[in-house]
């Protein structure tokens, strides 16, 4: 989903929506009769199923419900963890609203006792989901190989990237699975 109030920001994407044609499809079979199309720049096939515009109607109706429960669990996490030797998301800016999206730690060895890798194979053997988001752009063949990134240039990000690990954060954990975490990450880091 894109919102805009730019027309011009709209069309474009509008256009590269559905493969950089110059009509969409219910604008080629409408009342004045058939328009023919041409592929104006290289588009996407990013428009999206009936059904799904209709799951994702239904689930507009719910994101404040969804954001005040994740926000619960990040404010949680943020406390029960405010004693660890371990980085915390830095607190949101009062004129900012947050996503919540995403709750990450920093595990830096030497303070926390223990390596963000033995961290998560850790938090796993406790049935405990946990990711890595994300080890840093430069370390990436990708960028490696096109750009010739050397991730030793960019120490920051590399440190940043090796150290973060994320928790589990979404509206649908109950008081339970919050509290499983908390004890799960408190037991890891302060072995």
């Amino acid at each position: 989903m894109v919102i805009s109030s730019a027309a011009l920001d709209h069309e474009r994407v509008k256009l590269l929506s559905l493969h950089g044609m110059s009509h969409d499809a219910w604008n080629r079979f409408g009342a004045s009769g058939y328009r023919h199309y041409q592929v104006v720049e290289a588009g996407y096939k990013y428009n999206m199923m009936d059904l799904q515009a209709v799951i994702g109607i239904e689930q507009l109706r719910k994101v404040d419900q969804f954001w005040n429960r994740r926000q619960e669990i990040w404010l949680q996490y943020q406390a029960a963890f405010a004693d660890l030797s371990v980085g915390r998301p830095a607190p949101i800016e009062e004129d900012e609203r947050h996503a919540y999206h995403l709750y990450t730690l920093l595990i830096d060895e030497e303070a926390a006792g223990i390596s963000r890798d033995e961290f998560l194979v850790e938090m796993r053997n406790k049935k405990i989901g946990v990711g890595v988001h994300y080890l840093s752009i430069p370390e990436h063949p990708f960028y490696q190989e096109r750009y010739g990134w050397n991730p030793d240039h960019y120490p920051h990000a590399k440190r940043i990237g090796r150290q973060t690990v994320s928790l589990p954060l979404t509206s649908k954990m109950s008081d339970r699975d919050v509290a499983d975490v908390i004890e799960a990450v408190r037991s890891v880091v302060t072995k």
